[in-house]
């Protein structure tokens, strides 16, 4: 059984906020950022997830509201990933390092994702499907399968494996560690979206017959392949243009 507990899923963005930050001093150097224009980065990037996040919460309003649902969200952290790219170039930013920016900035905001899943764990919010198993929130009968734990274990996952690959791989290209992360972030989170739980259930079918996040991570995961294989593309043709010349 657990108590909804708002001081605590608000604690979970802070701590996500000093782990990005102090992950981000320690890769500055790694995409050639100073380490004072790094704190400044993640600074902009907390305020620009918060901007993003209730962005996108008035846009998941709008869709069901227009398909005549009441089901509506103050904040959607999701939008911190698909806004924060573009709300950062309103800030005093070197445009020219702004892919650098981001490869360094991308895992900080999956850790931050991370914290606050868990922070919906407990505070019972994104809830899974009504099942015999699982938790039961205080003053409720029904126990509801633990989706936010296991949403918070995978981007663990997604952010070690992107790490190491970023990190280790010779075939990664300066500027695709941000859609690198969020691509796979995309594909766990539409998975899991079978599993969360939906009052009225047509909610799972609104968009195409997905859940409007499913659409979401669908639209993520193509444009974040498309921004890989276009910036592949453009090294293997200036790598070429070199050794012609």
């Amino acid at each position: 059984m657990f108590v909804h507990s708002g001081f605590f899923y608000e604690g979970m963005y802070i701590l996500g906020f000093i782990l990005m930050m102090l992950l981000n001093l320690k890769d500055h150097d790694r995409y050639q950022i100073q380490k004072k224009d790094a704190v400044l980065y993640t600074l902009y990037t907390y305020v620009c997830g918060i901007v993003g996040a209730l962005l996108m919460g008035k846009i998941y309003s709008l869709v069901h509201s227009a398909f005549g649902y009441n089901e509506g969200s103050s904040v959607a952290i999701f939008g911190a990933v698909i806004f924060t790219p573009f709300l950062i170039l309103l800030f005093p930013i070197k445009h020219k390092d702004w892919s650098r920016i981001l490869d360094l900035l991308a895992p900080g905001i999956l850790l931050i994702l991370a914290c606050a899943k868990l922070g919906c764990f407990v505070n019972g919010c994104c809830r899974g499907i009504v099942c015999s198993f699982g938790v039961r929130y205080l003053n409720e009968t029904e126990k509801n399968f633990p989706v936010q734990l296991f949403e918070f274990i995978t981007m663990l996952l997604v952010l070690l494996f992107t790490q190491l690959y970023i990190r280790k791989s010779t075939k990664f290209v300066s500027g695709t560690a941000y859609p690198i992360t969020f691509a796979s972030y995309s594909v766990t989170r539409f998975f899991w979206e079978f599993l969360r739980f939906y009052n009225p259930p047509d909610l799972r079918h609104i968009i195409f017959g997905m859940t409007f996040w499913q659409f979401c991570c669908l639209l993520t995961l193509i444009v974040c392949l498309a921004i890989v294989a276009f910036l592949r593309l453009r090294q293997q043709k200036s790598f070429s243009a070199s050794h012609d010349t």
